[in-house]
């Protein structure tokens, strides 16, 4: 019997199993998120009575899932794993491949992977977008893989949750995009250069800034190491991207008056690549981006899209319209939003 099976039943013969199990998961993650936490502030973070709280914090303590100081309440080290499991559980306990199935047909995509959650608020929800980007991605990559990844906080983590991959043969990491303004760890150079470690892999980076005017842009692409890293670049055969929302990204990469207006005035609502789109998937602004184009994109065997949270479903949504040859990595949020759109 399969746990989809399993879960059926107990949910119709002992259905406040799972509501016990919601109670003390998020008992749990708060715990994680503040400790050491008193019962009161937990009980009010909660919504709980003190009565309540004390009840369950007696019975995990019991369960050997949390430690009890004269500072607060904190996790065990069992309590720790105990946590990650129950939310990787949430994918059949929710019926997440059922929205996966109804994502994937709205969206006409090759693939559609939803975890559960919502990263924007959960970080264990974010660790876990990582995780399955990272086992996604690990399943393409092969001997003579050309492997381009773009910057961002989703991208660093999808690479901090790889696993380890060694003895493949000629593969090469390449950075995707150029650099933005922003910390170094969330750059894509910095991104590819740890992917490949955990590979083994080879790597090179592009030095060049991802908003330069095009005068300068141009210049440096004449560089010799440069235009050589430009061309690996047009031979990447596995992509892992993310997609922003037009005003977040514009701020991002300190986009001029003129292009904040468009994005305005025009409603543009998904930004990849350097690319802004309208909601109906047209490219309306094309920046002064260097890295992997659009052109690029639509020749690329294998692409995986990594973006979550409610607030980029419409981006998500935008994007799939333009082009919908690739493999989405969400979350739940995302996936509801996008059903509502």
């Amino acid at each position: 019997m399969n746990i989809d099976k399993i879960l059926d039943i107990q949910n119709k013969i002992v259905p406040e199993t799972a509501d016990l199990l919601m109670r003390r998961y998020e008992i749990l993650k708060i715990i994680s998120s503040f400790e050491p936490i008193g019962r009161r502030t937990l009980a009010n973070k909660l919504g709980m009575s003190e009565r309540t709280m004390r009840t369950e914090i007696d019975r995990l303590k019991e369960l050997n899932l949390i430690h009890i100081h004269s500072s607060g309440v904190k996790l065990t080290d069992m309590g720790i794993d105990i946590l990650s499991e129950v939310h990787n559980t949430f994918y059949y306990i929710k019926n997440l491949s059922d929205l996966e199935i109804k994502l994937k047909d709205k969206l006409n995509l090759r693939r559609v992977l939803v975890v559960a959650g919502d990263t924007e608020n959960d970080i264990y929800a974010f660790y876990d977008l990582g995780k399955k980007a990272a086992e996604i991605m690990l399943n393409f990559i092969k001997n003579d893989t050309v492997l381009g990844i773009t910057g961002g906080t989703t991208m660093a983590c999808t690479v901090n949750h790889m696993k380890s991959k060694k003895g493949l043969k000629n593969l090469l990491v390449l950075p995707a995009r150029g650099g933005l303004s922003e910390e170094l760890e969330i750059q894509a150079n910095t991104i590819a250069a740890n992917l490949a470690e955990k590979l083994d892999a080879r790597y090179k980076l592009l030095h060049i800034p991802d908003n330069l005017d095009k005068e300068g842009l141009n210049v440096l692409k004449n560089n010799k190491l440069i235009n050589e890293v430009l061309e690996d670049i047009k031979k990447i055969n596995l992509l892992v991207f993310g997609l922003g929302n037009a005003k977040k990204m514009a701020a991002r990469r300190k986009s001029d008056k003129e292009v904040l207006r468009k994005i305005e005035s025009e409603n543009l609502i998904a930004e990849t690549f350097g690319y802004f789109f309208d909601q109906d998937g047209n490219v309306k602004i094309e920046t002064n981006s260097v890295g992997i184009t659009l052109d690029n994109f639509k020749t690329i065997k294998n692409a995986i899209g990594v973006a979550a949270g409610s607030s980029k479903a419409e981006a998500i949504y935008a994007f799939s319209k333009f082009n919908n040859n690739f493999i989405l990595v969400t979350d739940e949020a995302a996936a509801i939003r996008i059903l509502e759109l």
